[in-house]
């Protein structure tokens, strides 16, 4: 409202300063009066020119009269342009702060997205952390009641052990009559005996087995018919039945069935094998590295090896021979010949026990070769 009004004032006060300039040009026109000298046209165009000054002169005064802002832009303008020029090096300088601010902005929300990732990674490993304290808490209460119980059955074992190796130095102290799986006594039968002959056989073999057994101090006490074995009921029942029934020559062997002591009885189990070709000729049962540097005698390795012969023909089946406690033989000729040359050695030399012909499970002993191969 206060524009249209200013503006109505400006327009009401240069038409009357027109109007008035028109009238007093008429009049100057009319009446040819002269100014300054000029002439009457002259005066008309200066009357003119005046009226023109006057209503911008008149303008400019209503303006700045009316309006304090036009008299600032009218008589402050150097200074207004001065301040804007400043204020718009500001607003520079502002909007240079202003956009480094937007860049830190930026940066900073960029490492706040950054820190929060990381705290959701740190939270996820801080969980994973907490259930592996839990799951290693409760580990460890489960190896804990485990020791708990290693404890308790480590007591009872040293209790055990105690008492076995009690056990055991008494065992040591006294002198064992059988070993374990040592085979006591072998005997042959042939084909084509009837039951009744097959069980006499098998009862005359059974007391031959007892019979070395009470001379080697095993001890059975009143029991009847034998003097130092134990045979559950019901063997030899067993035995002659596969004795038939395998239609051939049968080795039958008493086998001890524990670590047994003297005065006691060898608790025996039979074991019987067909009849049959188990090593050729030239077979090697048993072979040995002897190095004359190595401080042992050959004969101990002969011995060793000999042992081991021993071991592989029973395991094979082979009878047990009645006159000796071996299932091979090696003549002692071989024995002395090898320590006669054994002075001479100066390199290792393996000794060798070979097969001197086609033995057979009933063949006992096997007779054996010794043979050093350089």
């Amino acid at each position: 409202m206060y524009g249209f009004t200013l503006i109505l004032t400006l327009a009401v006060v240069g038409g009357a300063i027109a109007y008035i300039g028109d009238r007093l040009g008429m009049n100057v026109g009319r009446k040819k009066l002269t100014l300054f000298g000029l002439r009457p046209k002259h005066t008309s165009i200066l009357v003119t020119i005046v009226t023109g000054v006057l209503i911008a002169t008149a303008s400019i005064a209503v303006l700045s009269i009316a309006s304090q802002d036009v008299r600032t832009a009218l008589f402050n303008m150097k200074e207004i342009q001065e301040e804007l020029r400043g204020l718009q090096k500001d607003y520079a300088e502002m909007k240079g702060q202003r956009d480094a601010a937007n860049e830190e902005l930026q940066e900073a929300e960029l490492k706040l997205a950054q820190a929060e990732s990381s705290y959701v990674a740190i939270t996820a490993e801080l969980e994973l952390a907490q259930q592996s304290v839990e799951a290693l808490n409760q580990e460890r209460a489960f190896l804990e009641a485990e020791v708990a119980e290693l404890a308790v059955t480590a007591e009872q074992l040293s209790w055990l052990y105690d008492l076995v190796e009690t056990a055991f130095g008494q065992i040591r102290a006294a002198d064992i009559a059988f070993n374990a799986s040592e085979v006591i006594l072998t005997t042959v039968i042939e084909p084509g005996l009837s039951r009744e002959e097959v069980r006499a056989a098998l009862e005359n073999f059974l007391l031959e087995v007892d019979d070395v057994a009470y001379r080697r101090s095993a001890r059975a006490g009143d029991s009847d018919p034998y003097r130092a074995i134990y045979l559950p009921p019901g063997v030899i029942d067993l035995v002659v039945e596969d004795v038939l029934l395998a239609r051939g020559t049968v080795i039958v062997r008493a086998v001890s069935e524990a670590n047994s002591i003297p005065g006691v009885p060898v608790r025996v189990y039979l074991e019987n094998y067909m009849d049959q070709m188990v090593f050729s000729k030239g077979t090697v049962l048993a072979s040995s590295t002897w190095d004359p540097k190595g401080g042992v005698e050959i004969d101990l390795v002969i011995l060793q090896i000999l042992n081991q012969a021993n071991n592989a023909a029973l395991n094979a089946g082979v009878a047990l021979s009645p006159e000796r406690r071996g299932a091979v033989l090696l003549p002692g000729g071989y024995f002395f010949d090898a320590i006669e040359a054994s002075r001479e050695i100066e390199q290792p030399v393996e000794i060798r026990l070979v097969v001197a012909e086609d033995s057979w499970r009933s063949t006992s002993p096997v007779l054996l070769n010794l043979e050093m191969v350089f």
